[in-house]
């Protein structure tokens, strides 16, 4: 008798990993420098900044920081409202990074928009703590908790009634909600 289960006892591995090579660490683009690839199989691949001509090396400058600031105009709500984030939302989100880029800094420092800056999950332990812990109290106890465990506590009666609570804040006021059921049973 031939029996196949399908289960799945291996922790996922990403097909591949890039670290940086910095050689030379007060000139990023020195020849030296480059990237590493490990492959999920344990192969590599390395490509350093000498192997690039100037053109190619510029436009992967350009390209990085064009991919970092579509990225900062990728949200999809208004971190304060929780509203669907507007024109105005993306473009202050981009003008934030360019500002912090300009200023030397490729990432937001904690507490700028950045992990654990204003999701549900902070501003609803903020508010179960209040007087208790310090924001920073709780940015620092988030930021030693994974996404799973980070899951978990939203799940937690005390945290869920509170991430309602402040759903139901953020929800837009002008609209009647009871009507619109109406119309549906209607």
């Amino acid at each position: 008798m031939n029996t196949n289960t399908n289960t799945n006892e291996t922790k996922r591995v990403p097909a591949l990993s890039v670290e940086f090579i910095m050689h030379v660490t007060d000139n990023p683009l020195h020849s030296q420098n480059g990237v590493a690839i490990t492959f999920a199989d344990g192969s590599t691949a390395t490509l350093m900044i000498a192997d690039l001509t100037y053109e190619i090396l510029t436009h992967a400058v350009l390209h990085g920081l064009k991919q970092k600031l579509v990225d900062a105009a990728a949200i999809s709500r208004n971190p304060d409202t929780g509203k669907s984030a507007s024109v105005a939302d993306k473009r202050a989100a981009v003008e934030a990074v360019m500002t912090r880029l300009a200023a030397g800094a490729w990432n937001a420092a904690r507490g700028e928009g950045g992990a654990g800056a204003g999701g549900l999950l902070f501003r609803a332990l903020v508010r179960l703590y209040d007087g208790k812990k310090t924001a920073e109290d709780i940015r620092e106890f988030l930021d030693g908790k994974d996404k799973k465990e980070q899951a978990a506590l939203r799940k937690n009666p005390r945290v869920s009634a509170i991430i309602v609570e402040i759903q139901a804040e953020q929800a837009d006021s002008d609209i009647d909600t009871d009507d619109l059921l109406d119309e549906l049973e209607g």
